[in-house]
Parts: C-alpha cells; sequence; structure tokens
C-alpha cells in the first residue's frame, strides 16, 4: 500500500506504530534557541487573557509568541422610528416632519464598537409676517460612525399667497389660490392641500394623508394625518400636518391632523391672531401662523443591552434604556432633546 507523506523540506509523519504529531514542550527557564517558524507549548503561558496555563506558541524570528484570539460579538439586532420638526403654519397649515421607521420589516445591526450620532430637528418658529411663507423644520438623522441610517426633512412651511414651501409632507398652500407643497422623499411625506382666494389656506400635509384644500363653500383646509407607530410598546400618532388660517366665510375652525398637528384660526379674530402649535415630539405642523412642533428619535433594542450617552443632552430617565410597554425583551430610548447626541450601545 502506497504511503502518503508532507514532501520535503518538510520531514514525513508516516510512522509504523501510530504515535501522533508531537511538538516540544517546556516552561518559560527552558525555551529552545528558535528557528523563524518553530512551535512549541508552553507551559507556563497564558494565551489570549484565558485562565490556561498552557499556549501553543510561535517563533517569529526575534522572540516566542503566543497565538491570541479575539472573540467576534454579533451585532445588536434593533429598530429605529426617526420623525423631522413640523413647520410653521402662516395662511397655510404647516406640514408635518418627514418619516421613517423599519418597524415591522428588518432589523438593523448595532456595532458595540462603533459610535452612533442621533439629531432631533427643530420645529420651526412661527412667522410675524402675513406676506412671508412660514419656515420649514429641522431634519433629524440617526447615523453610524458618520454614515447616516436614516434621514428626513422637516415639514414644509405653510404659505402666505402662492405655492407652499416643500417638506418631509408638504406645506398648505396660500389666499391666492395658492398650491400646496410636495413632500421631498426624504421620510415618508404628503402634499400640502390648496388654498382658495374665498376661505384662505390649505392645511398641511402629513406623514398618512394629505392636508385637505380650502373650499369656496367655507372651509379653510384641514392638516393630514400623521402615520402611528408602537416602537415604545404605545401606538402613537407622528408627523401630522396643521390645520389652515381662514377667513370669516365660516364658524369652522381647521383642524390639525392626528399626530400633534396644529388647528388653525379664524383671521377675523382681534389682533394678529395665532392657530396651535405643532406638538413638541411629534414633529408636529403648525397651524394658521404658528410654530411647528419638534421631531424624535427612537431606537429599540434588546433588553440586556444599554445606550451609553458620549455628549450632548441625554434623555430624561424615563426616557434613556426604558422597557418597551408590555414587553420582557426590549428596551428603547427617545430622543427629544433638538439638536445633536452621540452614544455607543453596550
Amino acid at each position: 500500500m502506497a504511503t502518503t507523506k508532507v514532501t520535503t523540506p518538510v520531514t514525513g509523519f508516516e510512522s509504523n506504530v501510530d504515535i501522533g504529531l508531537k511538538i516540544p514542550v517546556g516552561i518559560n527557564s527552558n525555551v529552545p534557541i528558535g528557528v523563524e517558524g518553530m512551535i512549541r507549548n508552553d507551559t507556563e503561558e497564558v494565551s489570549g487573557g484565558t485562565d490556561s496555563t498552557t499556549a501553543i506558541t510561535f517563533y517569529n524570528g526575534t522572540a516566542w509568541k503566543y497565538f491570541n484570539s479575539t472573540k467576534s460579538t454579533p451585532p445588536i439586532n434593533s429598530y429605529y422610528l426617526v420623525v423631522g420638526g413640523g413647520g410653521g403654519g402662516n395662511y397655510g397649515g404647516a406640514g408635518g416632519g418627514g418619516y421613517t421607521t423599519n418597524i415591522g420589516g428588518a432589523s438593523i445591526g448595532l456595532s458595540l464598537s462603533n459610535t452612533y450620532t442621533v439629531t432631533v430637528g427643530v420645529g420651526a418658529p412661527r412667522t410675524t409676517l402675513g406676506n412671508n411663507n412660514g419656515f420649514n423644520g429641522g431634519q433629524s438623522i440617526f447615523s453610524e460612525s458618520g454614515t447616516a441610517i436614516a434621514t428626513v426633512d422637516g415639514g414644509g412651511g405653510g404659505a402666505s399667497s402662492g405655492q407652499a414651501p416643500s417638506g418631509g409632507s408638504g406645506g398648505g398652500g396660500g389666499y391666492a389660490n395658492g398650491a400646496g407643497g410636495s413632500p421631498t422623499g426624504l421620510g415618508t411625506g404628503n402634499i400640502g392641500g390648496g388654498g382658495n382666494t374665498a376661505c384662505y389656506g390649505g392645511g398641511g400635509g402629513g406623514a398618512g394623508t394629505a392636508g385637505t384644500n380650502a373650499n369656496a363653500s367655507g372651509n379653510g383646509g384641514d392638516g393630514g394625518d400623521g402615520l402611528q407607530n408602537n416602537i415604545t410598546g404605545t401606538n402613537t400618532y407622528y408627523a401630522g400636518g396643521g390645520g389652515s388660517l381662514r377667513n370669516s366665510c365660516s364658524t369652522y375652525t381647521p383642524q390639525g391632523g392626528l399626530g400633534g398637528g396644529g388647528n388653525g384660526i379664524n383671521i377675523a379674530a382681534a389682533g394678529y391672531p395665532t392657530g396651535v402649535d405643532g406638538t413638541n415630539g411629534l414633529g408636529g405642523g403648525g397651524g394658521g401662523r404658528s410654530a411647528g412642533g419638534s421631531g424624535v428619535v427612537i431606537i429599540k433594542y434588546p433588553i440586556a443591552n444599554n445606550i451609553n450617552i458620549a455628549t450632548g443632552t441625554s434623555p430624561i430617565a424615563a426616557d434613556l434604556n426604558a422597557t418597551v410597554v408590555g414587553s420582557s425583551t426590549e428596551k428603547f430610548t427617545r430622543f427629544l432633546a433638538t439638536g445633536t447626541v452621540t452614544f455607543t450601545i453596550s
């Protein structure tokens, strides 16, 4: 029968008896003169930080070294919700902030070795000039080591007379038959309603539905509804549009959409009337001549892990590593303070 062996320059391992492959064994005080590539079992060496009293070492041409291994930690399965800041209203109601989430889809993997950044978009300020469009809300961003995971635009401002600005959801059109603003596509959003010369502004768009048009028969436009999400364990609407500012052609008060959209107002009221601000933390668009609500970023992850704030404003205690309602296996952290926060996860 043919014998198989490793060819020169390595010694063959064939033998008439079953002795196996053996390597030198010893302690630190009798380390042999090494030849590069030689291996040896050191009975006093500790391998890779373990409590083993033996380890295979090798000679690298200069010194004896041990083989070290690093335990690989799998990514943490996580989910997110990112909502931009709501726009500010004028004659048209303002659009809700852009909305994106992976709830209901595939999780993302968060690494223990990376740094994460969250930026919560501001709600737009109230405008004090009737002939200027309302301001747009601020972007919200969730990123990993400088690379964006999710980015959404703030809601579009409500128009004064003409077409409304685009945004996460578009603002409502102005009093001179202005068209509603369009969604930018950075996040889920909808178009704002159109304005009308008789009853003024259209409603701001929401993440779930478009704003409604003002109409000559009596009503200013309502804000579109936002979308519902249960990332915290509680079903909540986010990113609703604001109701418009209307003329005195009816007694109807334009309504803000579900998800923090502010109600509109009757311009015939005394003084310089304003509607209702969008709700902070929901990304709601402001009602007529009102401010937008700030956005939000929420991250959900296994209960064994924790988010550790490195820089920026930490969430309040009730929102940091909080248990998901009705769950024994998941936590969430809700970022509400506008601006940027960095964190790691352990």
